[in-house]
């Protein structure tokens, strides 16, 4: 099994360094949740992966749903993309942005592509960790000074139902799962799924 492993790094907390191991044949919501799982962040808030060329321009945008405008139903959907369906080697950046209010950006960088014979349930993994996460919700000085009044409205709609939509729980199954190369069976790769899109908002 191919294993992949990032660095990950944040704008506001240099001295933070998370290093993740997770199989090439995971998809990206995958990923997503390994991010926030390394940093303590919880699952309530929307997200974008960035592919990005070697200077961190972005170049390729996958999002975690649908949200229903034109341009969004041409954007690729993270559980439906295989993180070795783009060509990763040694050096490919990726930026990782979570909370589209509070825009957390954290930046990505395979450091090490290796062969694993580990069962599948023992990754992602989380293999050394220098520093402090940045705490999520500490201030709200993060806050934009102008919020418009559907910022507010889904803020406090998700503060009143405090969602934590997918429960990713380990799955011993992720062997064969992360091995495949049918994308439509990757939506059981340890998340489940009981929510529409519209129940983020």
């Amino acid at each position: 099994m191919k294993i992949l492993r990032f660095n990950i790094t944040n704008e506001e907390a240099p001295e933070m360094l998370r290093v993740l191991d997770i199989p090439a044949g995971a998809n990206f919501q995958d990923l997503h949740f390994a991010v926030l799982d390394a940093v303590g962040f919880d699952t309530t808030q929307l997200s974008s992966f960035f592919i990005c060329n070697n200077n961190w321009e972005k170049k390729v945008e996958l999002t975690l749903i649908n949200m229903g405008t034109d341009e969004a139903e041409m954007i690729p959907i993270m559980k439906d993309i295989k993180i070795k369906d783009y060509e990763h080697e040694v050096g490919q950046k990726l930026v990782f942005e979570y909370d589209f209010v509070l825009m957390w950006r954290f930046f990505m960088e395979v450091t090490k592509v290796y062969e694993s014979d580990e069962p599948a349930k023992n990754f992602p993994k989380i293999v050394e960790s220098i520093g402090e996460a940045p705490k999520q919700y500490e201030t709200f000085e993060k806050y934009p000074e102008e919020m418009t009044d559907e910022d507010s409205a889904l803020l406090h709609d998700l503060e009143i139902k405090n969602m934590d939509f997918f429960h990713h729980e380990d799955n011993e199954d992720n062997d064969e799962l992360w091995e495949t190369d049918d994308i439509d069976g990757l939506e059981d790769t340890g998340h489940e799924h009981d929510h529409d899109d519209e129940d983020f908002f």
